[in-house]
């Protein structure tokens, strides 16, 4: 039995008209807002950043991870890669068992801010969350704690077509 063609999955977008037999279910913020909104000269000076943490003045404290959202009736999920902030013991924590096997069942969970505003969705900087520790090359998952449309679809997940026109309006330029 041959594999169904890529044709057999194709979708007209209702964002750009075009006919999509793939789009992608994963989405990053390459920084915490914080750090984005910063001049490159005030980069330099005030912060430290690597592809998972980051710090600015000393004072904040910020992790990469990943807010899933199942895609029902799928094997899929919808991924945002986000930046989370979070007390200075925990970062410590989190940055001293980076490398740590078995971290997951070490450390954590932990709470935090969401430092990325989405803008598929109402107001999300600085809800509350929390951080669990995955198993080591792999980025803590991100659950949001607070009312809000992002929880609720992290809980109830969201349709294939939602996920479709998600996509299809983050790539519209």
């Amino acid at each position: 039995m041959e594999p169904p063609s890529p044709e057999a999955n194709a979708w007209t977008c209702s964002c750009c008209g075009q006919v999509h037999t793939t789009v992608p279910f994963s989405f990053a913020a390459d920084f915490p807002d914080n750090y984005a909104n910063m001049a490159s000269d005030e980069r330099d000076n005030r912060a430290v950043i690597s592809s998972d943490q980051c710090i600015i003045d000393d004072n904040e404290f910020w992790i990469r991870g990943c807010l899933e959202i199942p895609i029902r009736d799928t094997d899929e999920i919808f991924i945002w890669g986000l930046w989370a902030n979070l007390f200075e013991e925990d970062f410590d924590t989190i940055h001293d068992h980076w490398e740590t096997p078995n971290r997951e069942n070490l450390i954590g969970p932990f709470k935090g801010r969401l430092g990325n505003k989405l803008s598929l969705y109402p107001q999300t900087a600085n809800l509350k969350l929390t951080i669990q520790i995955q198993p080591l090359g792999t980025r803590p998952l991100i659950f949001i704690d607070e009312d809000h449309p992002l929880k609720s679809e992290q809980e109830e997940g969201i349709s294939l077509e939602t996920a479709r026109r998600y996509s299809c309006m983050l790539m519209t330029p």
